[in-house]
């Protein structure tokens, strides 16, 4: 890679492209009909759980199509374990490009990180543009905080996943209890119910998940009619954000050397 006459912030933008271009033709380019792939885990999702509570309930929630209720918590929540997992991964799957010096652990993170919340992005899009096409309601009350819960739950997973990476290269067999422990925290956050209905004595305990606030408030800028309860508190989800980004960046520099050592 040509570095003559370019700064430091030049050749990184160019590593982080190289590597986005990388992360994208690997994951689809051996497949045919490879791009479709990324919407089939949200609308298995949604089409599952679509039919199994239509028998169980209304087919709406405070006047909201339950199809749309759903993919405004789903596609957020995905996005935010997909680049979790990723990044947790980002070390072992790149370790042979290592070798050239302009290439970092912190290069192949943030590829991966920009590239599952660009998938996702554009997921939320066409599964939301399908729905007002087939004739369910499909507000967009506030795009603004809609792109901002996105953002955090972006950097977030960003933190979480750096954090993983250094847990799992000490120890490689926490990875599968890992991605284990993402289907409760799927199910506890507010995913499929929205927590007004969750019975009031569960509520201080579920509180504590931050994903819980963030999908509140990413439905209560969708919805005019959601009633999102007092406690959701956008500040929390704001400050978990720096803290475990904060802790995930500080652990990956203290332990970085030992990162590329194996």
């Amino acid at each position: 890679m040509n570095t003559v006459n370019r700064t430091p912030w030049q050749v990184q933008k160019s590593v982080v492209f190289a590597l986005f271009l990388r992360e994208l033709k690997t994951r689809f380019g051996k497949y045919k009909f490879g791009y479709f792939w990324m919407l089939l885990e949200p609308m298995a999702h949604i089409v599952v759980l679509s039919l199994i509570f239509s028998y169980a309930r209304d087919r709406s929630i405070f006047g909201i199509d339950f199809p749309v209720f759903l993919v405004t918590g789903i596609v957020p929540f995905l996005m935010f374990k997909n680049i979790s997992l990723r990044v947790m991964d980002g070390v072992d799957a790149n370790r042979g490009l290592f070798s050239y010096r302009q290439i970092k652990p912190m290069d192949t993170f943030t590829a991966r990180a920009l590239l599952d919340s660009f998938l996702a992005l554009v997921v939320y899009a066409l599964i939301l543009v399908g729905m007002a096409w087939v004739g369910l309601d499909v507000p967009f009350r506030d795009p603004f905080s809609v792109l901002f819960v996105m953002a955090l739950l972006v950097l977030m997973g960003l933190g979480l996943g750096m954090l993983f990476c250094v847990i799992t290269h000490f120890m490689p067999e926490a990875k599968t209890l890992i991605r284990i422990a993402f289907l409760p925290v799927y199910l506890l956050s507010g995913i499929i119910f929205p927590i007004a209905m969750i019975p009031r004595e569960f509520l201080p305990i579920l509180l504590w998940n931050p994903l819980l606030h963030a999908i509140e408030w990413m439905r209560g800028a969708f919805f005019t009619q959601y009633h999102m309860l007092d406690a959701i508190s956008p500040l929390f989800v704001v400050m978990t954000t720096l803290a475990v980004l904060f802790f995930g960046l500080a652990w990956y520099r203290n332990k970085r050397h030992e990162l590329l050592a194996r």
